[in-house]
């Protein structure tokens, strides 16, 4: 049964579908995470969408983005796309994000038409069955009651393997695993689950590269950012079955964090990877 206290999926859902305000421009709200920025992963299914809107039959297989600017959650972010080509089988497109007149984000993403060719993958990790893992949502609300913060609720469950934990007590360990679905069935179409899954993806994944050094999410001392986002789509996915999300963080230095990410569906086939570099900053209190 869906739990409103718990789940927010018709929000995102919403959220994520833009509203045309000219000829390839599109305007979105912004919602409140907890921070008074932004949240990334919605810039980031907000742009993917006003991109496949100039791309109707055609699905994305790649999009790389930049996170230049943080974004105010009380104001609407305007999404201007160019289309920079569409040739006999992929199509190219770059979005600028603005937000109070300023650039906050910009992404290029290549379309494609359906294709049959070479196919291999890595082969999918062992993982007990989501089924006999608990859920971290009722966990979190508990922890912000807890903290005396407002829990915000999310758009899917998450169910973390092993004794890691998405936002704290983390391991030392360089990677995690972690379990997702949306928790009502979804559309038909294949747009909303990617660019669902485009919101997703960026919950927790930059805090892997916390792990091995032992900082959480609610040290005062850490300064954390998204600086770039990259994605390919490698087959069809519903976000309203599980799909495992299997992180890693191969370095940290220079102040900042890089995490890769491999994603499977139930029946193991890579359906997504990702890369992510972020800032990571631990300023000693003075």
């Amino acid at each position: 049964m869906f739990d409103s206290s718990l789940y927010n999926t018709p929000e995102i859902l919403d959220l994520l579908a833009l509203v045309p305000i000219g000829t390839d421009r599109y305007r979105g709200q912004s919602h409140f995470m907890g921070s008074p920025n932004v949240f990334g992963g919605q810039v980031l299914g907000q742009a993917l969408h006003a991109a496949a809107q100039t791309v109707p039959l055609r699905r994305p297989h790649s999009l790389h983005s930049l996170f230049i600017l943080p974004g105010n959650h009380r104001l609407p972010i305007e999404f201007e796309v160019e289309r920079v080509r569409d040739g006999g089988s992929f199509s190219t497109r770059r979005v600028v994000a603005f937000q109070d007149g300023k650039r906050i984000f910009v992404m290029s993403a290549s379309f494609q038409d359906e294709e049959v060719g070479l196919s291999h993958q890595k082969p999918m990790p062992d993982a007990p069955d989501p089924e006999t893992l608990t859920s971290a949502i009722a966990g979190w609300k508990e922890h912000a009651i807890a903290s005396g913060r407002q829990f915000v609720p999310v758009p899917a469950d998450f169910r973390v393997v092993g004794n890691a934990d998405l936002y704290g007590n983390p391991s030392r360990e360089t990677g995690k695993q972690v379990w997702l679905r949306a928790p009502m069935a979804l559309p038909d179409d294949a747009l909303v689950h990617e660019t669902l899954f485009a919101y997703l993806s960026d919950y927790s994944f930059l805090v892997t590269a916390l792990q091995p050094h032992g900082v959480t999410l609610g040290d005062p001392r850490l300064q954390i950012a998204s600086l770039d986002h990259t994605m390919w789509f490698h087959r069809p996915f519903r976000m309203d079955e599980w799909l495992l999300i299997c992180m890693d963080s191969p370095n940290a230095s220079g102040g900042r964090g890089l995490v890769l990410a491999s994603v499977y569906d139930q029946q193991g086939q890579l359906v997504v990877s990702m890369a992510q570099e972020g800032l990571l900053r631990i300023r000693e209190k003075r």
